[in-house]
């Protein structure tokens, strides 16, 4: 058996069921947690975000995460340092660490993976912490409702330099 330095022996593959994933409402989607950077020795974090038209988040950049955008289902606009690109199904976007960028779901609905990756020794994904340490659990892996609350924009901005992600300003528009 083939083993890699920095592996223990109580390492294992692991299956996560969907109701071991942290799921949250944010910003009016829904965003699941579905490989947290602990199960991957940090090198990357995987979040499932599903939402209506409109959803979106505001220009952002990450201190030192790279980000992928790889949409499933229904259409988005990205925006990245300073650009607009148009990302259809089956569309895979690269966003560098440092780099301004944010989306907007233009089409009815969307389904899209980001996967949040620190190609620097000794960083750890800080997307899936802040999820999870700041968001409330949403009940159910649902869209929100009308009444569900959330954090507002001013407070994620605000938590940026505790997870390394800066406001870089407003959301794109549909």
């Amino acid at each position: 058996m083939m083993t890699f330095p920095d592996m223990t022996r109580e390492e294992t593959g692991r299956l996560i069921p969907e109701a071991a994933q942290t799921a949250v409402w944010l910003l009016g989607g829904l965003a699941q947690i579905r490989v947290p950077g602990e199960l991957t020795r940090n090198s990357f974090t995987v979040v499932q975000h599903t939402g209506n038209r409109g959803y979106t988040t505001p220009l952002h950049s990450h201190d030192y995460e790279d980000e992928f955008f790889l949409v499933l289902d229904g259409t988005l606009r990205l925006v990245c340092d300073g650009r607009e690109h148009l990302a259809q199904a089956g569309t895979t976007m690269f966003v560098p660490r440092t780099f301004t960028h944010g989306f907007v779901t233009l089409s009815e609905s969307a389904r899209f993976l980001t996967i949040h990756s620190t190609p620097q020794p000794g960083r750890k994904p800080q997307f899936d912490l802040f999820l999870d340490a700041e968001i409330p659990h949403a009940p159910a892996a649902t869209l929100p409702t009308e009444e569900a609350g959330g954090p507002t924009l001013d407070r994620i901005i605000e938590l940026g330099p505790a997870y390394a992600y800066r406001y870089a300003g407003p959301a794109p528009t549909p």
